[in-house]
């Protein structure tokens, strides 16, 4: 009989109501089949799942991922297509007295509980991805883990209802999901129900990068399913993914065969960014070009300092945990409104004037008369020559009096209160926020937001999981980083659980190359690693 093609093998498992793991490397098709599998099952138990009031659940691990899955399937009602935390949340939040219990429970084993004894009645309980307070009823990310399970291994009803209403969960990178989740999908719901609950893994534990996923699984529940094929890279990148992961071996299937590899070292140059610069020459003249070409750095550290808003991000980083995210989702108000000032600045310089019509008509002044233009290109001349020689403060200040966008309420506050005195700790870092933000350079601003616009070639490595580039150039600096270290990786002389980590990171970060891939390291390589870099892109050139 011949072998079974990937989907071919979900719908043998299907049929026979059983749970299963698709494990298949980068560039596979992972997510197409998963797709595949959702519209095979709407197909054929449409009927049953509409006569029954029962759905598909499929829980994805982020909201990118989400908006895909939803679009190849038409948003079909029959599959509720949600995050991991979307999912157990509809789940659990219909049952507020038993969780509010779990919450109590939950409580008094953590390292810095609550004190919730002097409440007269529990609070109505929300999801925040903003933190826990479990005293105002907000329960965080990983409190939804964690209550979720505890829920339904103290009540098998709650078994019985969830099985009754998904016969069937698929897990979209089963890797990044918490090892929790897992033992809930797993050891308390799959096989259960009168028709027995089917839990399908889609995945590839060789792309788990971050540090509460559950990696790779092993269970008996689970019908192994390996797929081989890489319909993304071009065979040179795939003979470098075969030499990092020789467990999983893949063929080059794709349409892009032909492509190239290069392995910088660059020993006669000092450490440092101009061994960047070296070996950006070098593909410069093989026609890699800032259009076509991704680079990947690992932190927005990295970025920050290369795109230079270094001094920026570390404000935000200084306003708190919750800072750098803000920053780059433009969730705080002087980022919301200097990014607003460089819309503007991007209007007119390309003569869009509908955009800047709108723009204008959210500040001061609407555009009326052909004074009104002269009197608003004097502004934004003069706005140009503070954005290019001048602080974030030089720029607020001008734009106070400026016929162009109004300051924000927010802002405002932000500035009145940045010199009062007696405030609270909380005031008191956001004032001292506001006063250090002042005396960056407004360049920094103009940098971060043609980062966060996508006009740079640049990213963070954990950012594009899941993407594709024509060409890559992974820049390896092992003296930036903790969590990692590629050199020590190649050596074999780092922690097992931090060579895991980096081996990962590293095979993530190349198997995003469609055609090109070119990996460059900042620093000497450390003694034993350079033989391994040299064996994994013996594919390619070498330049030493």
């Amino acid at each position: 009989m011949a072998r079974l093609n990937t989907f071919e093998a979900v719908v043998e498992e299907l049929d026979a109501r059983r749970s299963f793991l698709v494990e298949a490397g980068a560039g596979a098709g992972k997510t197409t089949d998963l797709v595949r599998a959702l519209q095979y099952l709407l197909s054929h138990r449409r009927t049953d799942l509409e006569a029954n009031g029962r759905q598909i659940a499929c829980i994805t691990y982020t909201n990118v991922a989400k908006k895909k899955i939803l679009e190849r399937i038409s948003a079909d009602p029959l599959v509720a297509v949600g995050t991991i935390h979307e999912f157990l949340w509809s789940v659990i939040q219909a049952y507020p007295r038993e969780l509010w219990q779990q919450i109590l429970d939950y409580n008094a084993n953590l390292s810095k509980p609550e004190d919730l004894t002097e409440m007269a009645a529990p609070p109505v309980i929300e999801y925040s991805d903003r933190g826990r307070k479990l005293s105002e009823g907000r329960i965080s990310h990983d409190d939804v883990i964690a209550l979720s399970l505890r829920l339904v291994a103290t009540h098998p009803k709650l078994i019985r209802i969830i099985t009754s209403k998904y016969s069937v969960i698929f897990v979209d990178e089963y890797q990044d999901t918490s090892p929790k989740t897992i033992d809930l999908l797993l050891n308390h719901l799959a096989g259960a129900g009168k028709e027995p609950c089917v839990i399908g893994l889609f995945g590839d534990s060789m792309q788990k990068i971050y540090r509460s996923g559950v990696g790779a699984v092993r269970h008996d529940k689970l019908t192994p399913i390996t797929k081989t094929e890489n319909y993304r890279c071009s065979r040179p990148v795939v003979d470098v993914l075969n030499k990092m992961r020789p467990e999983l071996r893949q063929q080059a299937s794709g349409n892009q065969q032909k492509g190239e590899v290069h392995l910088f070292l660059n020993t006669d140059v000092p450490p440092g960014p101009r061994r960047l610069d070296a070996a950006r020459a070098t593909l410069a003249s093989r026609d890699w070009t800032l259009e076509n070409s991704k680079y990947l750095l690992l932190t927005h550290r990295g970025i920050a300092g290369t795109l230079e808003y270094a001094n920026l991000l570390e404000q935000y980083r200084q306003l708190g945990s919750h800072g750098p995210d803000d920053l780059m989702a433009r969730n705080e108000p002087y980022i919301q409104y200097l990014t607003q000032i460089e819309a503007l600045c991007a209007a007119y310089q390309e003569r869009d004037f509908v955009e800047l019509t709108d723009l204008m008509g959210q500040g001061k002044r609407r555009i009326t008369r052909h004074t009104d233009k002269r009197i608003i290109s004097k502004a934004i001349r003069e706005l140009d020559t503070v954005r290019a020689t001048g602080t974030i403060g030089d720029v607020l200040d001008l734009m106070a009096g400026s016929p162009l966008l109004a300051v924000p309420g927010t802002v405002k506050d932000r500035e009145r209160r940045r010199t009062a005195a007696d405030l609270d700790e909380r005031h008191k870092r956001q004032a001292d926020f506001s006063n250090n933000i002042r005396g960056v350079s407004y360049r920094e601003v103009i940098s971060v937001t043609r980062f966060i616009d996508e006009l740079t070639p640049f990213s963070t490595q954990h950012g594009v999981k899941g993407d594709e580039f024509e060409n890559v150039v992974v820049v390896i600096d092992d003296s930036v980083w903790t969590m990692y270290n590629i050199g020590k990786m190649l050596a074999g002389t780092d922690k097992p659980e931090r060579t895991e980590r980096s081996r990962n990171l590293f095979y993530v970060c190349c198997s995003r190359a469609r055609r090109g891939l070119a990996v460059v390291f900042i620093n000497d390589l450390p003694d034993g690693a350079e033989a391994t870099a040299r064996d994994w892109f013996a594919s390619g050139a070498v330049h030493p």
